[in-house]
């Protein structure tokens, strides 16, 4: 590609960047002005408006429920470089890159260790449970994200319970009509850890990604 068609590309992709920004900032004026914002702090907003805003559901506006503590323990774990861990590769491969290197944060997906099919058997649970036991001693101060899994969800409020683990923030929004629900309810339950949910049946790993990033955003703005 010659000098001049690079330079081309270049400004499209400017221009395609600031056309992003711009719908979605009259996406966030629309959620601003139909949405109805009960009880909220403004950084629990900023995190409640990227949720509907990437479902396109307001009903998230009443669902998702903070523990007292939530944002300030999530910021202050991102501002020391916490690490993510998550239940899907779908909310690894959703969360931005970008946003990740403003705190050096790193993401693991523990079920992506192929042992966890042999543990679930051996400790006759799933396989989304095993793959939490199994780094359950790296998960203090750390940021822990469920979207699917509500297996892995209570097996973190296990974790937390029994063996004395402490995530500086727990995102449980596993969806589904299968102890979905019960595992958040659950959770919530907990007051040793700080909380972040999806009350009920809705949720999944591309609410779990809206969290994290509207949590990110809030971070930069605090740092």
């Amino acid at each position: 590609m010659d000098l001049k068609n690079m330079e081309k590309t270049r400004e499209l992709r400017v221009a395609l960047v600031s056309e992003g920004r711009s719908i979605e900032e009259e996406s966030f004026a629309i959620i601003e002005k139909e949405a109805k914002i009960d009880g909220y702090s403004d950084q629990e907003w900023t995190i409640v408006r990227r949720v509907i805003h990437t479902t396109g559901d307001f009903d998230y506006a009443n669902i998702v429920k903070f523990s007292s503590d939530a944002v300030e323990s999530g910021i202050n774990a991102l501002l020391k470089g916490a690490s993510i861990f998550t239940d899907t590769r779908m909310i690894a491969v959703g969360l931005s890159p970008w946003r990740l290197e403003w705190f050096g944060s790193s993401v693991e997906t523990p079920i992506r260790n192929h042992e966890t099919q042999y543990l679930a058997e051996e400790w006759k649970t799933t396989r989304s449970a095993a793959a939490f036991r199994i780094v359950a001693d790296r998960l203090n101060n750390s940021i822990v994200a469920i979207g699917n899994a509500p297996t892995a969800l209570l097996e973190v409020v296990r974790l937390i319970e029994e063996d004395g683990i402490r995530p500086a923030l727990v995102i449980g929004v596993p969806v589904g009509f299968v102890q979905a629900a019960e595992s958040k309810e659950l959770l919530m339950s907990v007051k040793k850890v700080p909380h972040i949910v999806s009350v009920g049946t809705k949720g999944g790993s591309t609410v779990a990604v809206a969290i994290l990033h509207g949590l990110m955003e809030c971070a930069r703005e605090d740092r």
